[in-house]
């Protein structure tokens, strides 16, 4: 389902881009055909229903005490997600609000792996009765390191991430209107960020403040944009250079990069317009000013499908 959904949008895409130009037809001579009866065979599709009904809010709390790395595996199919910092005691705390009776959440800790889970199965979907109704609340403790990894179908999600101690970060979005942001200095060292979005419009802000040492972004359709300010840490392994990799489909990627910090820049793909400020084209790949001066270096390799990429310089 998410191939197709991909597929579809990047066509819809892709024939917009193309159709103000004119292109020449020759014409065909035309051809007789010889005269055969086709039989259409009568096709029966059953498209699944599913009943929405009494709103249901349910409030979960589970002890993460104890766990010196606990990891977060969040598994939500479509709907409305909010993730934020909770108060310090090592616990998470999650409101789930839903009117579909089969997406009740499957909430488990079991050797340092805390699950959230939203039931059914991806056989359970199809066309709502009425009015469907699917939100959560998330809040993860900020006196516990974590590694986490969501894994969202569809919807709209707000992720403040700001005050977690993130070792590793993986989020997967098939499609939707999806905010990140890390508004405060990571209090851990993350060794990755990885990012999968399917059709969808992502912003991540703040990176910087994360701090990955290896940050890998793979996007489908749509509209990424990452901004890189914040707080860069410089004891990566004794090295001070972040590693980032962007590969995306259909679609534009705006790269918000910091002026304090050595930026290179090295871009391959088809058809892309670049647009530039504050950088300069140096060999294959563009630099700025402070690209070679500062202790700490970003290095991108962005590569592109059909669409647009924006390299923009800002303050830091």
């Amino acid at each position: 389902m998410r191939q197709i959904t991909i597929i579809l949008a990047a066509l819809a895409l892709m024939g917009s881009q193309i159709a103000c130009c004119a292109i020449p037809v020759r014409r065909v001579p035309d051809i007789e055909l010889p005269d055969v009866d086709i039989e259409i065979p009568d096709i029966d599709i059953e498209v699944p229903t599913f009943e929405a009904g009494e709103m249901q809010d349910v409030s979960k709390e589970i002890s993460l005490a104890g766990a010196e790395l606990a990891t977060i595996e969040v598994k939500f199919g479509a709907g409305k997600l909010s993730v934020e910092t909770g108060a310090a005691g090592q616990r998470f705390s999650g409101r789930f609000r839903y009117n579909v009776e089969r997406w009740e959440p499957e909430v488990t800790y079991e050797g340092d792996v805390l699950t959230i889970r939203q039931g059914g199965t991806e056989e359970d979907w199809g066309i709502p009765t009425g009015d469907v109704h699917n939100e959560w609340e998330l809040a993860f403790p900020p006196d516990v390191p974590l590694e986490m990894d969501f894994k969202v179908g569809a919807g709209q999600g707000a992720l403040d991430l700001t005050g977690l101690q993130l070792e590793g970060l993986d989020i997967d979005i098939g499609a939707g209107d999806f905010d990140v942001r890390f508004d405060e200095p990571n209090q851990a060292r993350m060794s990755r960020l990885t990012l999968d979005t399917g059709a969808s419009r992502l912003e991540m802000t703040g990176i910087g403040n994360a701090g990955p040492a290896r940050m890998t972004v793979q996007g489908g359709v749509g509209d990424i944009t990452l901004d890189f300010t914040g707080n860069w840490p410089t004891d990566w392994n004794n090295t001070h250079s972040a590693e980032v990799e962007i590969t995306t489909g259909v679609g534009s990627v705006t790269l918000n990069l910091p002026d304090d910090v050595g930026v290179r820049v090295e871009t391959k793909g088809g058809l892309t317009d670049v647009d530039v400020s504050g950088f300069r084209r140096t060999g294959d790949a563009y630099v700025n000013d402070a690209f070679g001066e500062t202790e700490t270096e970003l290095h991108i390799q962005v590569t592109t499908g059909i669409g647009s990429l924006r390299l923009l310089e800002v303050s830091n």
